[in-house]
């Protein structure tokens, strides 16, 4: 009886420590996947030419579990890298969106200013455009043809208070560099329209 009565006992022992060990090992697995870790994000929209600054990132505590290795933790060194696509305010700076080196061509910040009626009303910072310059007919002058001028830049700022005080809003759009001459020629006469990029 007393060896049965034993092995009773262990038998009770062994499973209240399988048991035990069961829980312990579920909370470890739940406490694992709940961790939250230290990403880049972004302060401010991003777009594609721009080389990351110190002040263009911050650092966020997120649990993002099996796509961890998709972002840019605080241990990744962001500064200096290039956007390649768009980055929003406060996303999260994943791998694919940024490179050591830049991606083709260069960019640069041309600013411009259009009529307030010659730009959508809900465009927002980061978005891709295309720009179209329009003729205005002098006199008796045969009307042209709009022409596009530059496809697929970005919009880098706006600043809509000026049509506080007149007619005009002034932009900052981000062109590769073989495209400002382009631009900025279409500027010296006519007036410039902006139409949201569909490509």
């Amino acid at each position: 009886m007393n060896s049965v009565k034993k092995a009773s006992q262990t038998r009770l022992t062994v499973a209240i420590a399988l048991f035990a060990a069961a829980v312990v090992s579920a909370m470890a697995l739940t406490a694992l996947g709940n961790r939250s870790d230290t990403y880049w994000i972004a302060r401010n929209s991003l777009i594609p030419g721009t080389q990351i600054s110190e002040g263009d990132i911050a650092q966020v505590q997120v649990a993002l579990g099996q796509v961890s290795s998709n972002y840019l933790s605080e241990n990744s060194s962001v500064v200096g890298s290039y956007v390649l696509r768009p980055i929003a305010k406060n996303e999260l700076i994943s791998l694919s969106a940024v490179s050591d080196l830049p991606h083709g061509e260069k960019s640069g910040q041309v600013p411009i200013s259009i009529r307030s009626s010659d730009i959508p009303s809900d465009i927002e910072i980061g978005e891709a455009i295309d720009i179209y310059w329009v003729p205005e007919v002098m006199g008796i002058e045969k009307s042209r043809a709009p022409e596009l001028v530059v496809s697929g830049v970005f919009l880098n700022s706006i600043n809509r208070r000026a049509t506080n005080f007149g007619s005009d809003i002034s932009l900052t759009v981000s062109v590769v560099n073989s495209q400002i001459f382009s631009l900025l020629g279409a500027t010296s006469s006519g007036r410039l329209v902006i139409v949201r990029s569909n490509g």
